[in-house]
């Protein structure tokens, strides 16, 4: 994944910083604050050498004549000085039997003579590499450009005024960005604290706009004065108040459930919970319409109930299912009614659970991805992971689609949001049961890697969890570094509700021996045969 990604939770992220400054300080005292080579009299203490893992292919040995070639793959020469204490730095001399130093401190060779180290930051923005083996002798200098200076009064420019209407405005939503219905359909609400996005507005509702900050509006929604905000591209301030509140009713389908409420094009949250009180959907629609409000009872097995209720000016709308909801989608007809489309689970064998399952599978990047040491890049160790893994399903019964089969993305090398829409919406819009996105991790500059690497799944939705964890146990197992575990994260490929969607994260390609594992044709097999076995493992518990 990309550098500049954040994958933690604040609590997290605080933890990590205070094993960082710990690191930091006694990195330091270690180094004695990494002298500059020209005043330098004694040799720094070496670094320790990077863990292990000892399920993962090592590097080969060098050859004995492979003459030195000294490069960096991270970070690029020229590159701006990140706000961090200390960085990581990579790439390769060519011959395990050489040393390296970098500003004066001894760094470990791998076999294969790439490395990995974790460095304060130069005083002077420069690193100064020099790989010897007998009289041999390379260096290389590589430097960041410094951060650019803001200009004077700059900062009290970006202080955005809030611009509050004497009186909200109505608007409607005219365009969609997001994963909520059919791929793009929605404007999302812009991310919470913590980087999830909480609310998600389908194409035509009704918003009562309170103002305006820099490119967003701020949202009135319900009678406790709840607010949200969304981008103002997304929206038409020119609308009228609704005047239809629309219907209630059920409507059974082969492929589906729609639960019909009215709900006059309001904003609304969905709720999704499993537990010992049962499975449950809630809505909750933020204006409270003037339809007629029902309870039903047996209307199809896979539905025990739907109540309604309200609590001041919202309406609330329970639906109680027999199993964990597989997905659903939602949308308002021209009406006003707002369904809620509960999707049926498919038929699985618990022998043979994939046979006839349609999945996606996404071979992660490009835009964007990580690089090794000796210069394999993530789109290139994602695409032969998830064509192997292609392969494994389709020999077992399942059919499989690939968002992508080349190095190259859909439709996007460049626009990052624009790949990542049109992957979600072909997910959606071929009907799959499942989507897996293949992916191999990097850090944010100012990570210590040696303190935080980990194989790890991502989802965000609760019916995707069981199938995350199925996934990260089978594919922790095989990877043999520390386990991170399944984590709950809001990103753009994790966020269709149509089906259980996850992103994996095996190894870390900064790491020589991770990147070696990838770059190994039968080690690619054994991820490949552990991500089918998670799958089968979350399939199995669910056909019970």
């Amino acid at each position: 994944m990309k550098y500049d990604k954040d994958r933690r939770s604040s609590a997290s992220r605080i933890a990590i910083r205070a094993l960082f400054i710990f690191h930091a300080s006694y990195f330091l005292f270690l180094i004695g604050c990494a002298p500059s080579r020209k005043t330098t009299t004694t040799r720094p203490s070496p670094i320790p050498p990077p863990p292990t893992a000892t399920k993962l292919p090592q590097p080969p040995a060098p050859a004995p004549e492979a003459p030195l070639h000294l490069s960096v793959a991270y970070p690029a020469s020229g590159q701006v000085r990140p706000a961090v204490d200390s960085n990581f730095i990579f790439g390769t001399v060519g011959n395990g039997n050489a040393t390296l130093a970098i500003n004066g401190v001894e760094v470990p060779l791998a076999r294969n003579g790439a490395f990995l180290a974790f460095l304060p930051m130069p005083h002077d923005g420069q690193y100064h590499l020099v790989a010897e083996r007998g009289s041999d002798r390379q260096s290389l200098d590589l430097g960041y450009s410094p951060a650019k200076a803001a200009p004077a009064g700059l900062e009290e420019h970006a202080k955005t005024a809030y611009d509050a209407y004497p009186s909200p405005v109505w608007a409607r939503v005219v365009r969609g960005s997001d994963t909520l219905q059919t791929g793009s359909d929605v404007a999302p609400g812009a991310p919470e604290p913590d980087g999830n996005r909480r609310w998600f507005f389908p194409r035509g509702t009704a918003l009562r706009v309170l103002g305006k900050m820099g490119k967003y509006y701020k949202l009135e929604l319900g009678s406790e004065r709840e607010t949200a905000w969304v981008a103002d591209t997304n929206l038409d301030l020119h609308a009228t108040a609704p005047t239809s509140a629309g219907m209630m009713a059920i409507r059974p389908t082969d492929g589906w459930i729609d639960i019909v409420m009215p709900a006059g094009h309001a904003p609304f949250l969905i709720n999704e919970s499993h537990g010992p009180e049962g499975n449950h959907l809630r809505v909750t629609i933020y204006r409270k319409p003037e339809g007629q409000s029902q309870i039903f009872t047996e209307v199809d097995p896979a539905i025990l109930a739907v109540t309604s209720s309200t609590t001041g000016t919202n309406a609330g709308f329970d639906v109680q299912t027999a199993k964990p909801v597989w997905g659903y989608k939602a949308f308002y007809l021209d009406d006003g009614s707002l369904v809620l489309r509960l999707r049926r689970p498919p038929e699985l064998d618990r022998y043979n659970p994939l046979r006839g399952l349609r999945i996606m599978i996404d071979p992660g990047h490009p835009p964007g991805g990580a690089i090794g040491p000796t210069g394999l890049t993530e789109r290139e160790a994602n695409l032969a992971e998830a064509t192997r893994l292609h392969d494994l399903l389709t020999k077992k019964g399942a059919q499989v689609l690939m968002t992508h089969s080349t190095l190259s993305g859909m439709v996007s090398d460049v626009n990052q949001v624009e790949e990542l829409d049109a992957r979600a919406a072909l997910a959606v819009s071929e009907d799959v049961d499942l989507m897996i996105s293949v992916h191999n991790n990097a850090f944010p500059d100012g990570t210590n890697p040696f303190l935080n690497y980990g194989t790890s799944t991502f989802y965000y939705h609760p019916q995707s969890a069981g199938l995350a964890w199925a996934l990260d146990r089978e594919i922790a197992e095989v990877t043999g570094i520390p386990n991170l575990g399944a984590m709950q994260k809001s990103l753009a490929i994790c966020r269709p509700t149509w089906m259980p969607c996850v992103l994996t994260e095996s190894l870390y390609l900064m790491f020589p021996d991770q990147e070696q594992a990838l770059r190994d044709p039968n080690f690619l097999n054994e991820l490949a045969e552990a991500h089918v076995r998670g799958i089968e493992d979350f399939l199995r518990g669910e056909a019970q």
